[in-house]
């Protein structure tokens, strides 16, 4: 250990510095909904921990006191019968509330969704009369007008290219641009 230099050592401590600062950044990399995972893992296990002391404890204290356990007991079977009394009555009310519903749906959403298949025939009906009965005819009587101006274009062109041309005689033009009968 006498060939380290002042040299080694520092780079040594350098190589920690470098390696506490990378796991420093692994860390603050940790997005939020990771973070939230995390948190709800450790509230998880510590509950689970919690749950498991407390099951021993009561084990214990119920080996230990008889009496005790007795009226837990009768304590538990009135908690569970009380508890089985409200979820006959909330089943009652589900049951109620859904017979409430199967007559809305047959009283009111059902004439509703009539209604709505009529309109939808209705307008199906309507767009065929108008398809046949107006957007044809104008697509007719366009394509009609159409041929007759691209006719009527090409008489015009063939009877423009049988028409013999005439020369148009220029004057002589003097400087500025100005022709000679101006120049008089």
């Amino acid at each position: 250990m006498e060939s380290d230099s002042p040299s080694t050592r520092s780079t040594a401590s350098e190589s920690q510095v470098q390696v506490k600062t990378s796991m420093s950044t692994d860390a603050e990399t940790l997005t939020a909904e990771e973070k939230a995972a995390k948190r709800t893992q450790i509230y998880i296990i510590a509950g689970a921990v919690v749950f498991l002391i407390l099951l021993v404890a009561a084990i214990v204290l119920m080996a230990s006191n008889p009496e005790a356990t007795t009226v837990v007991r009768d304590i538990a079977l009135v908690f569970v019968a009380v508890e089985t009394f409200l979820i006959g009555l909330a089943m009652i009310l589900l049951i109620f509330q859904i017979q409430v519903l199967i007559q809305v749906l047959r009283d009111e959403i059902q004439p509703l969704l009539r209604s709505v298949n009529d309109t939808a025939s209705t307008v199906r009906g309507t767009t065929e009369f108008v398809s046949h009965n107006v957007v044809s005819p104008v697509i007719r009587i366009a394509g009609f007008a159409s041929g007759i101006r691209r006719v009527f274009r090409d008489v015009v062109g063939v009877v423009k290219a049988t028409k013999p041309r005439t020369t148009v005689q220029v004057g002589t033009q003097e400087e500025g641009g100005k022709n000679d009968e101006a120049a008089e």
